[in-house]
């Protein structure tokens, strides 16, 4: 009778941990097939994780010269990272020119749009969310909108024959704490030891080879794949290859 209820004491919280649908991985990108005027989308990750109800992450590729106008749910933020080309965003009076590996940042219904400026396509990648179901939306959408410009961001060199540059580490409507950077490994180089931390991440290969540790297994990622890394969940990255290797370090919760 004891062992029963020990067993049914525990049963909510391992039906609670298996409702997480993202899983702890590798990911890679797909090139969507080019519409002229228009967005298209490849979903290569969707599904629950630990803090939000629903996020997506798709690549995207846009071309032509038209305004394409898109307006976010009210439930949901939306972040654009520019993997190619160059693409300009407009929302309320502001406008920003969006490089390759530029940031932007959308809050829960902004209307915005985003024109390709660049000779050819555009690619970029679009992570999408909504909060979880015991979570508020700030009212004040905490500042708003933002973009941060690859350009300006100063790259900080460290002892090691790498660096990173520093983006941003804030509150957002729906997060408690967003934070991203981009760091640099030289050739052969562990970023950490093996650990963990509260925060989901995904990271995300700019250049270079790379090999993830998740768990007990290891897995490899160059340009453009990226890694998904569940809340506490063990992992450690090293370059593989004989050049540096560059990539978005992205922590949310």
């Amino acid at each position: 009778m004891q062992k029963l209820l020990i067993l049914l004491f525990f049963l909510p919280v391992v039906a609670l941990a298996q409702q997480d649908s993202v899983l702890s991985g590798p990911y890679k990108w797909q090139q969507p097939a080019v519409q002229k005027n228009k967005i298209a989308s490849v979903v290569l990750l969707e599904g629950k994780v630990h803090d939000f109800e629903w996020m997506q992450w798709t690549a995207n590729t846009i071309t032509g010269t038209k305004e394409i106008k898109q307006s976010m749910a009210a439930g949901q933020e939306q972040m654009i990272i520019v993997k190619s080309g160059s693409i300009a965003v407009h929302f309320g009076d502001s406008s920003f020119l969006l490089t390759t590996n530029s940031v932007a940042v959308l809050m829960p219904g902004e209307k915005y749009s985003l024109k390709n400026v660049a000779a050819g396509p555009s690619d970029f990648y679009c992570m999408k969310y909504s909060r979880n179901s015991s979570g508020d939306i700030k009212k004040s959408t905490a500042g708003g909108s933002f973009v941060k410009i690859w350009e300006g961001i100063a790259f900080k060199p460290n002892t090691t024959g790498g660096g990173r540059r520093d983006f941003f580490e804030r509150s957002t409507a729906i997060q408690k704490r967003f934070e991203i950077h981009v760091s640099t490994l030289k050739e052969g180089a562990r970023s950490h030891a093996p650990h963990t931390h509260r925060a989901e991440e995904i990271v995300m290969v700019i250049n270079g080879d790379t090999e993830m540790q998740i768990g007990e297994k290891f897995y490899s990622v160059n340009a453009g794949g990226f890694y998904f890394l569940g809340s506490n969940i063990l992992h450690a990255i090293k370059t593989t290859g004989t050049t540096p290797s560059t990539y978005f370090a992205i922590q949310f919760e």
